[in-house]
């Protein structure tokens, strides 16, 4: 994944880097003085680890991610991915151990395995009809795809403006990339961040109903100045182009890496496309391919080059609603003292406040 999107943006000329922790940062630049955004998605997508050499035979793995144990049926299918190729193996037990701790798994091995190999559900790469997107990772591969998408498009359209793709590593593990990437310091502390995630289709978030403007996750709400400029921006979007619909919804499925952004202090929101079979859970504790919308991601990278397009724009949302707040204020202030000086009311003495008996 790393290297493919390293050949994809050296391929546009655009500027690569990597920090310490093999998070990857592709700057696109045209023009002064545009407020950059940094768009972030993550690589990885739970799996197993390979905890030891094995020659053949059986192996032990620990597996990586937010998967329950009844999923991890015997003669469930594996692909081990390592240095010199692919290999086959099927889930042959799960050790008596605290799930919520370590995930064990014992696999059936054919050919070798070396400690530090991984492996994934052994299901379809990708398929797609004119609909839907099917992978065995659409989280975040799904995600990746929307910033890759909108760098072609900056490219070829060299359209104004700066933006950040920001691809990070090992968020199904607690967010490490993304706070080696605070660590990194390699977003400009100006930049509006916007993390860009697949999540768990809810019942008031369908699919097929464009990008979701994320008002928060499980654990916070994101910064309300970010979420009102994507608002206002996708409604400009949807105003010049009726086949453009979006949603603004608390997707608390889950946690996603703008809790961490907001926590060290960025500009940070969020925006996902819902999926269905979130980490591969499927109908009747069976292991199935993610999907997405194809429409919504056309959609969303078409609402991304708005963003970078308008990203001066920010904060304007929040001046207009003051704005109105203050007009409203000034038309029933004096209303509001005439009224109050008739009901002849005590007033406390400045800067006490005693409560009431």
């Amino acid at each position: 994944m790393a290297q493919f999107i390293r050949e994809f943006a050296i391929s546009r000329d655009l500027r690569v880097r990597s920090d310490k922790f093999g998070n990857l940062i592709v700057c696109y630049r045209r023009g002064r003085g545009h407020r950059p955004v940094a768009f972030v998605a993550h690589m990885d997508h739970p799996g197993f680890e390979v905890t030891e050499d094995a020659a053949g035979g059986f192996v032990m793995t620990r597996f990586l991610g937010s998967v329950p144990r009844q999923y991890f049926r015997p003669g469930g299918r594996v692909r081990l991915f390592g240095a010199d190729g692919e290999r086959r193996a099927t889930i042959w037990s799960v050790p008596d151990v605290d799930w919520a701790k370590e995930k064990l798994v014992r696999l059936r091995l054919k050919g070798a395995a070396r400690r530090g190999d991984f492996g994934m559900w052994d299901l379809p790469p990708v398929k797609t009809n004119h609909r839907l997107i099917w992978s065995r990772a659409c989280d975040d591969l799904a995600g990746c795809l929307v910033l890759l998408g909108m760098l072609d498009d900056l490219v070829q359209s060299r359209i104004p403006g700066t933006a950040y793709a920001v691809f990070t590593r090992a968020e199904e593990t607690g967010f490490h990339g993304a706070m080696g990437l605070m660590e990194s310091r390699l977003i400009p502390r100006s930049a509006v961040v916007v993390s860009v995630e697949s999540s768990k289709e809810l019942p008031h978030a369908p699919m097929g109903q464009g990008p979701i403007i994320r008002v928060g996750d499980r654990a916070t709400t994101f910064d309300p100045r970010v979420t009102m400029f994507l608002e206002e921006v996708a409604a400009r979007v949807a105003r010049a182009d009726r086949r453009f619909v979006f949603q603004r919804k608390l997707m608390d499925g889950g946690t996603c890496e703008s809790t961490v952004y907001c926590h060290h202090g960025y500009h940070a929101g969020g925006v996902c496309l819902s999926m269905g079979n979130y980490h591969n859970l499927g109908p009747g504790e069976h292991i199935r391919e993610e999907y997405v919308d194809a429409g919504d991601v056309q959609k969303t990278v078409q609402f991304f080059i708005e963003v970078v397009r308008r990203s001066n724009d920010y904060g304007r949302a929040m001046r207009l609603l003051k704005q109105r707040m203050d007009t409203l204020f000034e038309r029933g202030r004096r209303q509001l003292l005439q009224t109050a000086a008739s009901m002849r009311l005590p007033l406390p003495q400045p800067g006490v406040f005693t409560e009431p008996e």
